[in-house]
């Protein structure tokens, strides 16, 4: 039995940027015994200071999408020498390392089982169990043996990322702010008149993607056109019925009861999206769709509270590059982890969101930003160590 005066030691949850670790996995690796050393300082501090690094999906898919096959290795052998991580938890309990959907996950169904919790609550319940301690060499068990595979898909993701991205950045619609109450005394348009529509909007999207979309995008006429195709296909759909705006709503799953007199066509646009990711979820999830969108709303999720204030006050960039998206996903461990290392842009977002969303400032833990991950080790080293009670 303990003694009365034992007390039960916390760690405290360290998510670094991913450049940092791609950074202390190459001076643990090289032969410079100087760089070796300044590495070590940054194990030493987190030792010392009770700390645990954080990592999650997005970590492993960033460090492993680097080109040169003995950097990749370095980022591994580095991992798996780390005694002690805090793996951000699969929802499925399959052992594999979580990404931000079972982050999410883990909130929507803290939230359905309690709808009367607020956002902490949601945030507290899912903390008991968002991330799981175990060695690095056990978290990367599971995937050594693919690296190959996964390589090649973090790859493709990096296109596809960059489509998200741009397209979610650009206002190629030039609607957003239109109200719907609007659009719903609008008259019906012909197929003729929608397909024109779309050729100016095709060529809108086609335009921002081709002068500031992601390098990666080898062809924004084609990106732009497998986008819009689906968006069209609803287009079409709508003009069939009397009222095309009633329609769009109709199809996209969105009661009128939802619509009050300021809702614009972003804020429909935003329901959708929110809509969409909810019903993915839910595969896996099974509750009743009724009752979930009865009780689960976006503002009730931390990841949603927070990538969303992120996008919106992102700095506009000249280039819309694909890695906001994951930075936006990393920015969600803010909510968990006791300090959140990001970089520069997300760290200006962030502070714009304090300032201007209640919901963000409460929710968020620290988010901070460092040079290198020298001074990391040394900002931990003057840590008061693990919390203990």
């Amino acid at each position: 039995m303990p003694s009365s005066d034992s007390k039960i030691f916390f760690p405290k949850f360290v998510a670094l940027d991913s450049s940092h670790l791609g950074a202390v996995a190459t001076d643990a690796a090289a032969k410079d015994h100087v760089r070796q050393k300044r590495a070590r300082l940054l194990e030493t501090a987190i030792s010392d200071s009770g700390s645990v690094i954080v990592l999650s999906y997005h970590h492993i898919e960033e460090l492993l999408s680097h080109q040169r096959d003995e950097v990749v290795q370095q980022r591994v052998s580095y991992i798996q020498s780390l005694p002690m991580v805090a793996a951000v938890s699969s929802f499925r309990k399959d052992g594999v390392i979580g990404a931000i959907t079972d982050i999410q996950s883990f909130e929507v169904s803290a939230a359905f089982n309690n709808p009367l919790g607020d956002l902490l609550a949601v945030r507290d319940e899912v903390a008991k169990s968002v991330f799981r301690l175990c060695s690095g060499a056990d978290l990367l068990g599971p995937l050594v043996p693919y690296l190959t595979e996964l390589r090649q898909h973090f790859a493709d993701r990096k296109l596809r990322n960059g489509e998200i991205i741009g397209i979610s950045r650009s206002t190629f619609a030039g609607n957003a702010g239109e109200k719907i109450v609007d659009l719903l005394k609008g008259q019906v348009r012909t197929p003729e008149d929608v397909e024109k529509q779309f050729e100016r909007l095709h060529q809108n999207l086609a335009g921002d993607l081709r002068t500031r979309g992601d390098e990666r995008i080898d062809n924004p006429e084609l990106s732009s056109a497998a986008f819009l195709d689906s968006v069209k296909r609803l287009g079409l759909q709508a003009v069939r019925g009397d009222n095309p705006a009633r329609r769009i709503l109709e199809l996209s799953g969105i009661e009128l009861s939802k619509i009050g007199p300021e809702t614009t066509v972003g804020d429909v646009g935003n329901m959708a999206v929110f809509r969409k990711k909810l019903a993915l979820l839910n595969e896996q999830m099974g509750f009743p769709w009724t009752t979930l969108m009865e009780r689960v709303r976006e503002e009730r999720l931390p990841s949603g509270v927070i990538s969303g204030a992120i996008a919106r006050h992102h700095p506009d960039t000249k280039e819309w590059n694909g890695s906001e998206l994951a930075d936006r996903h990393l920015a969600c461990l803010a909510a968990y982890a006791d300090v959140t290392f990001v970089d520069k842009r997300t760290l200006e977002a962030s502070r714009q969101a304090k300032q201007k969303s209640k919901l963000f400032a409460s929710v968020i833990r620290s988010i901070e930003r460092a040079a290198d991950f020298v001074t990391i080790a040394q900002q931990l080293g003057h840590s008061a160590g693990p919390s203990a009670i």
